[in-house]
């Protein structure tokens, strides 16, 4: 069993337009956001084991700040190819890639590949409140759990998850 914990990176700034997309940090919400969600995985007992994040700035921090409020070191691998922005295959190849056997893993990306994933990359099984409301919208920093029946992150292009709970930030504040 594999679980994924599927993460939006949490709230950017805009106030410097002459900043490139990919180096725009967060802001005052999205700091105060990402390390709320990392607390909640802790307290929800669902520490992962390894996370997978964007090379953007603004996910690469929101990865940081979660895995801190986590209290827990584990390895956090900066992914080119989930600075993406597409139908979510980016995150299955970045999962089946660099995945490898861990049992829990964090990813932390950008919509709407984010929402694409959860919704492709899972079967309509499952938690149908869950799946209905980040149909709806994924808001930064959300984040989907889905338990995947597979031995090893390579088979994920093969397997579908079953959705188990989608968090906001303003659900668990």
């Amino acid at each position: 069993m594999k679980t994924l914990l599927l993460m939006r990176h949490a709230k950017s700034d805009w106030d410097h337009p002459d900043l490139d997309d990919h180096d725009r940090p967060l802001n005052r919400r999205g700091l105060r956001n990402a390390p709320l969600m990392g607390k909640f995985i802790r307290d929800a007992k669902l520490m992962p084991n390894a996370c997978l994040t964007s090379t953007a700035v603004r996910a690469r921090h929101t990865a940081w700040l979660a895995a801190a409020a986590m209290g827990r070191d584990f390895p956090i691998t900066e992914v080119p190819t989930l600075y993406d922005f597409g139908d979510g295959e980016a995150i299955e190849r970045a999962i089946a890639m660099h995945g490898g056997n861990h049992s829990r893993l964090l990813v932390v990306g950008h919509n709407p590949c984010v929402q694409a994933f959860a919704l492709h990359g899972s079967t309509k099984a499952g938690n149908a409140e869950a799946r209905a409301d980040l149909s709806a919208k994924y808001p930064t920093a959300a984040i989907t759990h889905i338990e995947y029946d597979m031995a090893n992150w390579s088979a994920l292009p093969r397997t579908k998850g079953s959705i188990r709970a989608f968090w906001k930030p303003r659900d668990v504040s």
